[in-house]
């Protein structure tokens, strides 16, 4: 047999051991990567619901708000979708899905299902979109809250307390509205953090209303709650801190370029065969 024949055929049998090793040393990844575009496929129909339903909530349809309300209940329930985020977020967003519900069906005329709905949309936002999330625009507008809180605090009037209480108000809005969707991106303990120095700045705020704190406890506060603000929005990760969500396997194309080659040399045998089978020893020139 020619070397036509045999070496498209040595090469084939190679090509096509070494693609079915490879196949088989990247399972796991290939796997993951299925999983990665089912997933996306279902926080796709997740976002698209939450923006129906904030749709409803601006229009005040009840009828449909309550129907993409429940669409909204389904989904969030399904595993493929809760591969994404963390605990700390689908929680929250189970308690905004939760008293959406109640507010509908109880028939009280309300606009807390706007906010319940807009707090919704943010997280499914946060969950397809995380590098782009529409909560990170968030971080200058409660810096300016803050900045607010503090022009009033240090003012020198008997009203500055009363005028930077007034202003937390509209910082304690802003938190309520993007902890959901802080909470599937961002390490749990950040959250806390800003949740607890926010506390305590509105109860030196209170106290000082009744003159009953110190000037430099508050500004300490204000400067702390400040700091906890940006290390919410940054999206570094300390040393002990992990990433919320793992990076998706990606896959390995060497498999298929293997196995390709591998059909390319089948042929070349098969095509080496026939013209041997047809010439056998060739046609040789007259001597």
């Amino acid at each position: 047999m020619k070397i036509r024949i045999i070496l498209p055929l040595f090469l084939c049998i190679v090509m096509t051991v070494c693609s079915v090793t490879a196949a088989k040393a990247f399972p796991a990844d290939l796997l993951r990567t299925g999983n990665a575009n089912e997933s996306r496929n279902e926080l796709l129909r997740l976002d698209e619901t939450a923006a129906a339903l904030y749709e409803a909530a601006y229009m005040n349809n009840r009828q449909a708000g309550y129907k993409y309300v429940q669409q909204l209940d389904k989904l969030v329930n399904k595993s493929d979708i809760r591969q994404a985020g963390q605990a700390a977020g689908w929680k929250l967003m189970e308690e905004s899905i939760n008293s959406i519900t109640y507010t509908l069906k109880s028939g009280k005329v309300t606009s807390d299902w706007l906010t319940a709905a807009a707090r919704i949309h943010l997280t499914t936002d946060a969950l397809l979109r995380p590098d782009h999330a529409l909560w990170l625009q968030y971080e200058k507008v409660m810096l300016e809250d803050l900045e607010r809180v503090n022009r009033s605090w240090n003012r020198q009037t008997d009203d500055g307390a009363i005028a930077a209480r007034a202003a937390m108000n509209s910082f304690n809005q802003h938190l309520s509205r993007i902890e959901a969707a802080a909470s599937m991106q961002r390490p749990t303990e950040r959250i806390n953090e800003l949740r607890d120095r926010m506390h305590y700045t509105n109860v030196l705020l209170e106290a000082g209303m009744k003159g009953q704190t110190k000037q430099d406890w508050t500004d300490n506060s204000i400067s702390d709650l400040e700091f906890s603000v940006n290390r919410l929005f940054d999206n570094g990760h300390s040393q002990d801190e992990e990433p919320v969500v793992a990076p998706v396997g990606e896959a390995h194309p060497i498999s298929w370029i293997l196995l390709l080659g591998a059909i390319i040399m089948a042929v070349l045998t098969y095509t080496g065969w026939r013209k041997y089978k047809q010439q056998p020893y060739g046609v040789k020139p007259l001597s």
